[in-house]
């Protein structure tokens, strides 16, 4: 068994926006059922932006560690941890990827059966120092009740990390719809890691057409690279009715089949409701921010649109993400995902990357620490 050390670094968010603070926090003993990792890589997610300024919608009190998309090498198994949520055999050194841990005891995980809306939920990223809940850290605590997945040999980190928010909620979300139209055109609002997966799921779907709507220019290019029919710069072209007049003129006037909220911006809503076509579907994804927006809803029934809202994903997702990686991975460049790899200690400039757009995917990086 790996030499365990009684403390680790890790990132701390002492008050909402704050910088972060690289500290020494306790590594708390292994329960029955709880897995100890040593934290290989942590990605930088759009909403840790706004979980560093508290406009979440999801709060709780600072200081804590942040970080919610981890790979870990398990390096301590509680009594009783035996196997992963796929009947997968777990051993020390493995690679593993996991859910927010549900209950799956309450209203919401047994009768309505949907655990991501799990009314006692153990989420990671926002938790106390002392419970090790968080990968900007050396190591991370996965509790007892969290459901698990081993990364397969095949898939590397680079190619594995989005699965761990991203591209799990464009798994949850994709299965929502029950099948992309074939032949439909798409229109996915957003270029980030949620709209580039989100674009994937389209094309494997059998979508006619994409349009990838938004900037900065790399990640369009990656867009296009994994298969974009047509890309729209926002940073060019700024009018939202210019936007939708390009897609009126790739869809013969008659507008996008589904439309994909991906982008995280309020304003984007009623920028896709508008150019969705009557009858179609608005699939939204990105909007984690309760910053209110103006919307008629008369849009609705005159289109006769149908409206889906998809968050969070629960372990089967995270599976399949990793399932479609690994049968994919001759076709698409999973790893171009990650633009720049950053140590525990440059935390902040990573999140400032973040927040500049100016990487796709940055990420921590401790397989050299």
């Amino acid at each position: 068994m790996p030499n365990i050390p009684k403390t680790c670094k890790a990132a701390i968010l002492p008050d909402y926006g704050k910088p972060l603070e690289i500290r020494e926090v306790p590594i708390p003993e292994v329960q029955d059922g709880g897995i100890l990792v040593k934290v290989e890589m942590a990605g930088v997610c759009g909403s840790d932006l706004h979980i560093l300024n508290g406009n979440l919608g999801i709060k709780a009190p600072p200081p804590f560690i942040m970080g919610h998309e981890t790979i870990g090498r398990i390096v301590k198994l509680g009594r009783g941890r035996t196997h992963d949520a796929a009947g997968e055999p777990l051993n020390i050194g493995d690679r593993i990827i996991w859910a927010h841990a549900d209950c799956y005891d309450c209203y919401y995980c047994d009768i309505v059966r949907k655990p991501m809306l799990c009314e006692h939920r153990i989420g990671y990223g926002m938790a106390p120092p002392s419970e090790l809940r968080g990968g900007f850290a050396e190591y991370e605590y996965v509790v007892p009740v969290t459901k698990v997945v081993k990364i397969p040999d095949e898939v590397t980190e680079e190619e594995a990390i989005g699965v761990a928010c991203a591209f799990r909620s464009v798994m949850a979300a994709f299965e929502k719809l029950n099948g992309v139209g074939y032949g439909d055109t798409v229109v996915i609002q957003g270029a980030g890691p949620i709209g580039l997966y989100s674009l994937l799921l389209a094309r494997e779907g059998g979508a006619g057409k994409t349009i990838v709507i938004g900037a900065p220019a790399n990640r369009l290019e990656l867009a296009k690279k994994w298969g974009a029919n047509h890309v729209i710069n926002i940073d060019e072209i700024k009018d939202p009715a210019e936007r939708k007049a390009i897609v009126m003129e790739l869809t013969n006037g008659k507008g996008p089949e589904l439309v994909v909220e991906c982008s995280g911006f309020p304003p984007a809503f009623a920028e896709g409701v508008d150019m969705v076509q009557k009858g179609g579907r608005y699939l939204v994804i990105g909007l984690t921010s309760p910053v209110p927006v103006t919307f008629t809803p008369y849009a609705l029934v005159q289109k006769n649109l149908q409206i889906i809202g998809s968050g969070g994903a629960i372990i089967r997702h995270f599976y399949k993400a990793l399932q479609f990686i690994k049968t994919h991975k001759d076709r698409y460049s999973f790893a171009d995902i990650v633009t720049k790899k950053y140590k525990l200690e440059e935390i902040n400039e990573a999140l400032a990357d973040m927040k500049a757009g100016t990487q796709i995917k940055p990420v921590i990086d401790n397989r050299n620490r």
